[in-house]
């Protein structure tokens, strides 16, 4: 038996592996819908709607076509970025879905993957002497997680 680690984890933004990623999280929550009547003497529920969100650090480097490394910070930003046409502009495009799809693995025998289409709801830039710049962004999944999802058994 075994643990995994942060290095076990990996982040995949429209299909490609994101390098350099520092954290990756995801959170799930359900709502519950009471259905006690008068007369009952204990509270009973039913389960209603979930909601998936979460967050990641993906550092912020130059990417040279030679290396082959691509952070997919490029289509994070611009799924949720869009810019306008003049200063002021206040009718732009909407924003767009994107892939996101979280894994674990220790190898190519044990591969955990939960996978979401997502709306960036959140960008955070950082650049500080002595420090890599990096990017904060947050997420909320639009349906259910699909494809593979074997994170959990």
């Amino acid at each position: 038996m075994g643990f995994y680690s942060g290095r076990d984890g990996e982040l995949y933004v429209a299909g490609t592996k994101a390098a350099k990623v520092q954290s990756w999280s995801f959170s799930s929550s359900m709502a519950v819908l009471e259905t006690t009547s008068l007369g009952d003497t204990d509270r009973t529920l039913e389960s209603g709607v979930r909601s998936y969100s979460g967050s990641a650090r993906l550092f912020y480097y130059v990417e040279t076509p030679a290396s082959g490394a691509n952070s997919n910070l490029n289509t994070i930003l611009t799924s949720a970025i869009k810019p306008g046409s003049a200063a002021g502009d206040g009718d732009n495009d909407p924003s767009t879905a994107v892939v996101l799809k979280l894994r674990m693995t220790t190898g190519s025998t044990d591969v955990r993957d939960i996978q979401f289409s997502v709306f960036i709801t959140g960008v955070s830039m950082n650049s500080a002497v002595g420090e890599v710049a990096s990017a904060d962004i947050s997420w909320e999944a639009n349906g259910a997680p699909y494809g593979n999802t074997t994170l959990v058994d």
